[in-house]
């Protein structure tokens, strides 16, 4: 069986090895690491204080040793609520830790008892837990895939309070309870190995759960285009293929659009490519306040958007190009760049899927109708029904608004 000494400096590895990994993931600029790394270095110092409490000074050994590893717990506490997009509340946590050491000092020197100050220090590291607990849950909309790192990080806190808890019946109910940490004896091995492992479990699953925010935004950086947020060309096609699988198995219609930024080139020109992201920009906001949340915007091209609309047939989503028209027109007028965007208009080309039919068609006689509604003048909507014969529906300005009011 392990000494208690033995458990302390095994606990004070895992803090450090802890600490290493962390380390890893700090530069990925991800909230709660520095909390989490104070968390782990307290935690390695903490323990390695508890291991020697019996060749160290009374002072090192109670109150240094005690505030030291609370102080590491307060540190999870606000690396946890920092993941979770909450403020850390480093003063009041600190004013916690504060108040421990009082106690395990009015413990140790005005009523020296060992029972008291292990009941202290175990409600705090209970407290702890729990706060840790109610952090992970309070972000519970923000959970990403795989669950089990959060469901891990819930288990531990539930299973340390239990330990806490534990610890303190024996000690207050045990015919002969402990008067040290180190002293030898099953329980007392028993309770200490659960508690003194949950802070590197705990700063590991910390480390889990930035990891996964770490790859989520790789995830969002690979999928979408830096400027406008519009899901990027590689993953619209990924995005389409599976559309285009689900319409042919479920016979709903598919609908898709091929959107132009006329003068795009003319803005870039005259008043540079500070306008010309912002006219980008604009244009992908407005169809993102016009679209539904099953609907996809994509960057196809330098100057292209490409819509993926389910459940629309071929009329309805003439109306939603002539919407998104609008909608960029409105826009327009109400920019701080309204005078450098006053020529900018959209040229729509719509399109639905055949039966069956492959991206790469739709998309060609997509293309085909936004031609068409340039060469009819910009500013207007055209589609290209996927019948053998084309049923164009080129609007000008003022009939395309009256078919959107």
């Amino acid at each position: 069986m392990l000494a208690t000494q033995q458990i302390f400096l095994i606990a004070s590895l895992l803090c450090f090895l802890s600490f290493l990994a962390l380390l890893s993931v700090s530069s990925e600029g991800v909230r709660g690491m520095r909390e989490l790394l104070l968390a782990s270095l307290l935690g390695m110092a903490g323990n390695a204080l508890y291991a020697f409490g019996r060749e160290l000074p009374p002072l090192l050994a109670y109150e240094a040793a005690n505030v030291t590893y609370a102080g590491a717990g307060a540190a999870l506490v606000a690396g946890y609520r920092r993941l979770a997009g909450q403020p850390a509340g480093a003063w009041p946590l600190a004013a916690q830790v504060a108040l421990l050491g009082v106690l395990v000092a009015l413990f140790h020197y005005r009523f020296d008892s060992f029972a008291a100050r292990s009941a202290v220090v175990s409600l705090f590291q209970a407290l702890v837990c729990a706060e840790i607990a109610r952090a992970v849950l309070a972000s519970r909309q923000a959970w990403r895939r795989p669950f089990y790192i959060y469901y891990f990080v819930l288990a531990m806190c539930a299973l340390v309070a239990l330990g806490h808890g534990g610890r303190m019946l024996w000690v207050a109910l045990a015919d002969q309870a402990p008067t040290s940490l180190l002293q030898p004896s099953a329980w007392s091995v028993f309770f200490l190995t659960a508690v003194s492992l949950a802070l590197p479990a705990l700063a590991t699953g910390g480390l889990l759960i930035a990891h996964r925010q770490v790859v989520v935004r790789a995830e969002h950086a690979a999928n979408h285009d830096y400027l406008t947020g519009a899901q990027s060309r590689k993953a619209f096609h990924e995005i389409a293929v599976r559309e285009v699988a689900r319409a042919a198995r479920t016979g709903r219609p598919l609908a898709l659009l091929l959107i132009d930024l006329d003068h795009f080139k003319a803005i870039n020109d005259r008043h540079g490519h500070e306008s010309g992201d912002a006219a980008l920009k604009l244009v992908a906001d407005s169809a993102r306040q016009s679209l539904r949340g099953v609907d996809c915007l994509a960057r196809h091209g330098g100057d292209e958007f490409v819509l993926l609309l389910p459940d629309t047939n071929l009329g309805g989503a003439v109306g939603v190009g002539d919407k998104l028209r609008h909608a960029v027109r409105d826009a327009i007028a109400r920019h701080p760049q309204a005078d450098e965007l006053r020529v900018l208009t959209l040229s729509v080309g719509v399109t639905v899927f055949a039966p069956g039919e492959e991206l790469r068609l739709a998309l060609a006689r997509a293309d085909a109708a936004m031609y068409d509604a340039k060469t009819a003048g910009r500013d207007r909507v055209a589609a290209h029904a996927p019948e053998p014969h084309v049923a164009q529906a080129a609007a000008s300005p003022r009939r395309a608004g009256a078919r959107a009011s």
